[in-house]
């Protein structure tokens, strides 16, 4: 995978996409989700550093990222894969980061 490549990925985690300026991580970035998910739905709260789907495409072809209601859970739930893809993507800039 080139650098340019790794670089993409961790700028669209943070709100780089045609949808919007959004970042799917919690509390990160200029403008992140505000409401998701973890242990309860209705409790419209937001797990710090929590990774959220993202996006969701509607037929025929229309993006949805609802932030005011924790009960869109393919929009707003804190998922345990995207965590995991969230730091490997951090700490591979941090690495590319440090070969410069």
């Amino acid at each position: 995978m080139d650098k340019e490549s790794v670089y993409q990925g961790l700028n669209y985690i943070f709100g780089c996409h045609p949808y919007s300026n959004l970042s799917f991580v919690n509390a990160v970035g200029n403008k992140s989700k505000k409401v998701a998910y973890g242990n309860n739905r209705a409790d419209f709260t937001t797990i710090a550093g929590g990774v959220v789907p993202g996006l969701i495409f509607l037929k025929p072809d229309y993006l949805e990222n609802k932030d005011d209601w924790p009960f869109f859970w393919g929009e707003n739930e804190c998922i345990i894969d995207g965590g995991a893809w969230y730091v490997f993507l951090a700490n591979a800039v941090n690495d590319l980061a440090r070969e410069k």
